[in-house]
C-alpha cells in the first residue's frame, strides 16, 4: 500500500471516531405559543450527551439546554425556554462540547 493511501486510510479512520462530526437536527416535538412573559417553550428529542441551542433569528436571543436523560442514546428528552413573538424563527441545532470551549466564574459582588 502507497503511503497516500495508508495516510488516508488512517484519517478516516480517525473521523469516525471523533464526537465533531455534525449531529443532525435534535427532533422537535412540541413548540408553544407565547406565554404572558412572552416566552415560548421547545421540547424535544436530542443524542445522549448533547447540547440543544435554540436561538431566535429575529432577536438573536438564544438558550442552551441539555437533557437530564441517560442511556437514552439519541431518543433523550430536552426542553428549552425562549423569549419569542408569534411568527419568530427558532434556529434548533445540537452539539457535543468540544475543545475550543471557554469556561469562566461569575464573580461574587
Amino acid at each position: 500500500m502507497s503511503l497516500p493511501a495508508v495516510l488516508l486510510a488512517g484519517l478516516l479512520a480517525s473521523a469516525c471516531t471523533t464526537r465533531t462530526v455534525p449531529l443532525p437536527p435534535p427532533v422537535v416535538q412540541s413548540l408553544s405559543a407565547p406565554d404572558a412573559d412572552g416566552m415560548v417553550r421547545v421540547r424535544g428529542l436530542c443524542h445522549e450527551g448533547a447540547s440543544v441551542a435554540v436561538l431566535n433569528e429575529a432577536s438573536l436571543e438564544g438558550a442552551i439546554t441539555s437533557s437530564p436523560d441517560t442511556h437514552c442514546d439519541s431518543s433523550c428528552a430536552w426542553e428549552a425556554r425562549i423569549r419569542a413573538d408569534e411568527d419568530d424563527p427558532l434556529r434548533v441545532w445540537q452539539f457535543f462540547e468540544t475543545e475550543s470551549s471557554l469556561q469562566v466564574v461569575v464573580p461574587g459582588r
